[in-house]
């Protein structure tokens, strides 16, 4: 007992650095409105006295516990998705929330294991990222009010109302494919995803608009389908220039659009001279092509903590007459030299 009673707490955190218990409380907790030198004196004195506090709550066991589900496509080895899902974890640490994170499966069996666990579980709410199945979103609906998508505007295909926080991905590729024909170019690739993805949807939204406004025709053998992902970008853009199509711009996300670089060099083109290239997602390896690409932004951290301030607004009830809501982001074209235009 003696030595327990030796150990520091926070009063002995808060006389080191000057400051209150309930400043030195509030650090601990991550909360946001501390300033950011005042918390670094505050965890570099706790860090000195080798103080770690306790569990926040009555309990272990009283801590909300909320779980984000997602396809096995749509993780942490994703260079999209994982920047959201990390943001909603922290996002909810902050809060001092627990966060438990779970696969789900395309197959109907296999989804309703994991339904069934999550009906009998702990779960106060839950996140669902990325594209999921319209009717597992519907099942999970029927038994979770306090469900919010995120990076999924959702559609007709979901038989109850529903949260989401999504990226306007039609505006952002409007964006894009404006400034390739603000820049000249005439015939733009579009290279796509899956057929019926609403990413997909949202390209032909946003490309169509564009060309509209230039009064250039649709011409759908300018589009092409493949799996979000470099090789398959690299491998449409050599199936279209084996084809014999004249294109002078390519558009796609920017792991396809990153591989039709790599296809352009190979067969000889120079980017941009010969081919502008734009993408969507702002990840960070647009930065390391050569040249470096030109792509939409998204605020994948923001999406995730709004996501989460939702989540918790649904559980406390504060949300009022507004129960049900889909808050779209607006994304930021960002000018690198792919696409020939000015940084």
């Amino acid at each position: 007992m003696a030595e327990d009673a030796k150990k520091p707490g926070l009063s002995e955190v808060a006389e080191l650095c000057g400051v209150s218990r309930m400043t030195v409380s509030r650090v601990l907790r991550d909360d946001p409105k501390v300033s950011e030198a005042t918390r670094q004196m505050v965890l570099q004195a706790a860090s000195r006295l080798n103080y770690f506090p306790p569990a926040y709550g009555d309990a272990a066991g009283d801590k909300k516990r909320y779980y984000v589900l997602f396809r096995k496509d749509f993780s942490f080895k994703d260079p999209f998705f994982s920047e959201i899902i990390l943001s909603v974890q922290q996002e909810l640490f902050s809060r001092n929330c627990e966060c438990s994170f779970g696969i789900i499966g395309d197959e109907y069996e296999e989804f309703l294991k994991y339904y069934n666990m999550l009906k009998s579980g702990d779960s106060r709410g839950i996140l669902v990222v990325g594209d999921v199945p319209n009717e597992h979103i519907s099942a999970l609906l029927e038994r979770f009010i306090n469900l919010v998508l995120i990076d999924n505007p959702g559609g007709p295909g979901i038989s109850r109302p529903y949260n989401s926080v999504y990226c306007d991905n039609a505006h952002g590729s409007y964006l894009a494919v404006k400034h390739l024909l603000d820049l000249g170019r005439r015939r733009v690739l579009l290279i796509h995803g899956n057929e019926g993805h609403y990413f997909t949807e949202d390209m032909l939204s946003g490309y169509r608009r564009a060309l509209g406004e230039y009064g250039l025709g649709f011409d759908p053998g300018l589009t092409v389908a493949a799996d979000f992902h470099i090789d398959g970008g690299c491998a449409a853009t050599i199936q279209a220039l084996d084809r014999g199509l004249s294109f002078d711009a390519v558009f796609s996300n920017d792991e396809m659009a990153c591989g039709a670089i790599r296809a352009l060099q190979e067969r000889a083109f120079k980017v941009p001279e010969d081919v502008s290239v734009v993408g969507f997602d702002g990840l960070a390896l647009g930065e390391a092509v050569n040249p470096p690409l030109t792509t939409v932004t998204v605020d994948r951290s923001r999406m995730g903590r709004m996501a989460v301030k939702r989540l918790l607004e649904l559980e406390d009830g504060s949300v009022g007459d507004e129960a049900f809501t889909r808050v779209g982001i607006f994304p930021e074209l960002v000018i690198r030299h792919s696409s020939g235009g000015s940084p």
